[in-house]
């Protein structure tokens, strides 16, 4: 039975950057909780004296504050997952906060609430308080990751801590936040759209000769079956190392994601014998200072092309870097109608979130293309001492919706790599286990250290 939620305000458009959520949901073959984000869930170990009645006033606050939490799909509950490209509206009234009973053995109930169907129509947010003791609960946050971005967990807790510090202790009301609204209705103007639409048009072009849609050769024939196998092949630099790759990069004027950037296309055009490359990376898209004081989906999948015909040294580093300040600035081009443009859509299904690429890099833990944030080890909320509780989802048995989701996902090889407390880079290559498997992952991983100790020799020089 649906709860009462108030009038419904005026329908609008998904953002430029949710647009990336939808197509990411939609190529899968099952409905949310299937591409379930762990980045979206957050469970917070509260130890201490908890008044419950601050804070479930303390989080209806917050919810009030940060109107990307009540924002919900405004279409047929029964067709909404048909819809290529959705309206939202915004809820009257705040979050609930729902009380249940923290068992000793916490963990399967937090996955089991937090991989939990959404009615998209309804809300696209929900929290539970978790009683195990008077003096130890669990606050678990789940949002769907169209209204909420990596940068919003701690937006979100440190907001919570200081509305509910407030009431137990005094102190300060919540400092201003950025409207998401407002960035819906800035991205809404005919003036805007008209721009958008011209500078998408030159975007997919460009995208097009850079060979967008042709898939890296695997070692299968024929079509990809739409449940996929993944294996990481890993790749760890030692504190030198690392040291090394980084005074590389100040020498050569250019970021450390640049020299990444280069040296991966160099790999990539050295095993498959291409000439362009193309690299999916997400950018969190908080571009303008106001938009890091607002929770919601700010970030979306860029691609930088990358020409390695003439693997030089200096000017392939100049030539990544100069593609990266390029790529950024295409954030607020909607993912979906530019994977339509270049692609073409089939059967109305959904789009690979890294449908435009041959290869993904993400970096963690590094100033610069991600946005930088500290580790959430705690979060100040008065007499408690808190901590977060991991949470991980089994993404193992995603099936696809189409075989061209499919068949883009199996031929992406994805990087990710992260900056470790004791500075070094260290993560792995994910592949398809039956499309690429291990030994091209390794010689990929091959091609890439050696590019990189090339590279790093050019820039010294």
């Amino acid at each position: 039975m649906k709860t009462t939620t108030g009038p419904r305000h005026p329908a609008l458009p998904l953002s430029s950057r949710q647009e990336l959520c939808w197509e990411w949901e939609r190529c899968h073959g099952k409905p949310y909780p299937a591409v379930v984000s762990i980045d979206c869930s957050t469970a917070l170990r509260l130890l201490g004296p908890l008044d419950a009645g601050a804070l479930r006033e303390a989080f209806a606050e917050v919810t009030l504050h940060h109107d990307a939490l009540r924002l919900r799909l405004d279409e047929p509950p029964e067709r909404v997952a048909d819809v290529v490209r959705p309206r939202q509206s915004l809820r009257a009234t705040p979050l609930p906060l729902e009380e249940d009973v923290l068992p000793e053995r916490p963990y399967a109930l937090l996955v089991d609430l937090s991989t939990r169907p959404f009615d998209v129509t309804e809300r696209l947010g929900r929290a539970y308080l978790l009683r195990a003791a008077p003096d130890h609960h669990v606050l678990l946050t789940c949002f769907h990751h169209l209204v909420f971005d990596e940068a919003s967990h701690r937006l979100l807790l440190g907001d919570l801590a200081r509305a509910y510090n407030r009431r137990v202790a005094g102190g300060p009301p919540l400092r201003p936040a950025f409207s998401y609204l407002d960035l819906i209705r800035a991205e809404s103007t005919h003036a805007a759209l008209e721009d958008r639409a011209a500078r998408l048009a030159a975007r997919a072009a460009l995208l097009r000769a850079y060979g967008a849609g042709d898939l890296l050769p695997g070692r299968t024939t024929g079509p990809m079956p739409l449940r996929h196998h993944y294996d990481e092949e890993p790749l760890d630099f030692s504190p030198g190392q690392t040291r090394q790759l980084l005074h590389a990069a100040r020498a050569a004027r250019v970021s450390l994601y640049s020299l990444l950037i280069a040296a991966l296309a160099g790999a990539l055009g050295r095993h498959f014998g291409r000439e362009r490359v193309l690299l999916s990376t997400p950018s969190h898209g908080r571009l303008r200072p106001e938009h890091r004081t607002a929770v919601g989906e700010f970030a979306n999948m860029v691609q930088i092309p990358v020409d390695v015909s003439q693997d030089g040294g200096r000017r392939l580093l100049r030539q990544a870097h100069e593609a990266v300040s390029e790529a950024s600035a295409t954030v607020d081009l909607p993912f979906g109608p530019l994977a339509e443009a270049v692609l073409g859509r089939v059967d109305g299904g959904g789009f690979f979130r890294y449908a435009l690429g041959h290869a993904a890099l993400r970096l963690h833990g590094v100033t610069g293309w991600a946005l930088n944030q500290q580790r959430i080890d705690a979060i100040p909320m008065h007499g408690m001492r808190t901590d977060l509780v991991p949470i991980s989802q089994d993404s193992s048995r995603l099936t696809y919706a189409t075989r061209q989701a499919s068949d883009t996902a199996a031929a992406t090889l994805a990087l990710s790599l992260t900056m470790t407390q004791d500075a070094r880079l260290s993560g792995a290559l994910r592949h398809e286990r039956a499309y690429h498997g291990p030994d091209t992952a390794r010689s990929v991983l091959h091609h890439l250290r050696e590019r990189l100790g090339a590279l790093s020799g050019s820039a010294g020089t």
